[in-house]
């Protein structure tokens, strides 16, 4: 039977990030299974297998424009998902919208929307991360198109909800009147990942053992510096070193380069399994980070971690068997850092029993929830 106290319609229809997809999923798939009235609007031809629970009728896709025109009208007034939102809130008795992935569109008309419903805005980047551009395009795409609205949502949301604790504090500075919720961080682990099925080709003639980044190529993470750390340190250089996803290689590919391998593609879940159980060890070497779910698929496999000494990593990861930190930024105490990680072989496992209960999610965002109801 469904709890009755709560009408949520989920959004979830921008998934520029690839990590987009699997955190929304997560998190409306443990709404419903708690019993909660689920509606998603979600993006047509995304993942449509994402919600094998979920009645079909309860899920409203939406078909993204392909034209560069439709693109841009879309962008300032999407009128499919407009007329979606008012539907579902009028016929279902919708008292809480929640918006999972950006929602960037929403933008010229949150305001009004909220005099229906309140809305609990997720907030994913309070900060803008530090990105080298391969255009002008893709500059003006991200300062003009994606900076002014995210700011507009931002100050006239008065209900957020982020999973970093480092972050309610800095939203709570710059918008001392909001209501900032922390909920743990959603697992990206799901049933394709788990049983796996497909082999990542590129490895095929490749030995277990392998040095791992698994993510979006961005500079704020600080791939340079892997990339550095493994050309320059032998004890490293022997071993492979394997970087996967997708995205812009924003560095210098050195000449003497060896034992290294891209995969500049979109991993699919089915390949992660092959992915990750091979390797010796995985690396995240970001120079700035306010909250990611990486670390969720690492620790699934039980595999060693080094990560970068951010507030975020040492939140979530400090104490945990397995995971080796050093000074973000520093190439001799990341290379360093991965040496005795690699000697150590801790595993990660018992970190991800605790820290992505489900049970845990499903009770702060039902606090949450209820919180922003009784609200309005």
């Amino acid at each position: 039977m469904r709890d009755a106290s709560r009408h949520i319609l989920f959004l979830a229809t921008e998934y520029d990030a690839p990590g987009m997809r699997p955190y929304a999923r997560n998190i409306i798939n443990t709404m419903w299974q708690a019993g909660d009235h689920v509606l998603i609007v979600t993006r047509d031809g995304i993942d449509n297998q994402a919600f094998p629970d979920i009645p079909p009728d309860s899920i409203t896709w939406i078909d993204y424009p392909t034209s560069k025109l439709a693109k841009a009208k879309f962008r300032y007034w999407p009128s499919s998902v407009n007329h979606a939102i008012d539907q579902l809130v009028d016929e279902h008795g919708i008292n809480l919208l929640y918006s999972l992935t950006g929602e960037l569109i929403l933008a010229p008309r949150i305001k009004r929307l909220q005099t229906r419903v309140p809305m609990l805005y997720t907030v994913h980047d309070a900060d803008y991360h530090d990105y080298k551009f391969s255009s002008l395009g893709r500059w003006i795409k991200d300062r003009m198109i994606i900076a002014w609205p995210l700011q507009h949502l931002f100050k006239h949301t008065p209900h957020m909800i982020t999973n970093s604790k480092e972050q309610v504090g800095l939203i709570k500075q710059r918008f001392p009147y909001h209501k900032v919720h922390y909920a743990p961080f959603p697992t990206l682990v799901n049933e394709q990942i788990e049983r796996g099925g497909a082999t990542v080709k590129e490895l095929e003639n490749v030995d277990d053992g392998y040095i791992l980044f698994f993510g979006t190529i961005h500079l704020y993470k600080g791939l340079h510096l892997l990339y550095e750390a493994h050309n320059t340190v032998p004890e490293l250089k022997n071993k492979t070193l394997v970087i996967a996803g997708t995205g812009d290689i924003y560095f210098e590919r050195k000449p003497d380069e060896a034992n290294v391998i891209f995969i500049n593609r979109f991993v699919q879940d089915n390949e992660l399994h092959d992915l990750f159980s091979r390797a010796s060890v995985v690396v995240y070497p970001y120079i700035s980070a306010t909250q990611s779910g990486v670390m969720s698929i690492a620790s699934y496999f039980g595999k060693p971690m080094v990560l970068s000494d951010l507030p975020f990593f040492k939140q979530t990861c400090e104490g945990s068997e397995g995971i080796t930190f050093f000074e973000a930024g520093n190439i001799e105490a990341l290379a360093d850092a991965i040496g005795r990680s690699l000697k150590s072989g801790s595993s990660t496992r018992p970190m991800y029993d605790s820290h992505y209960s489900t049970e845990a999610l499903r009770t702060a965002l039902h606090g949450i929830a209820d919180s922003v109801i009784k609200h309005k």
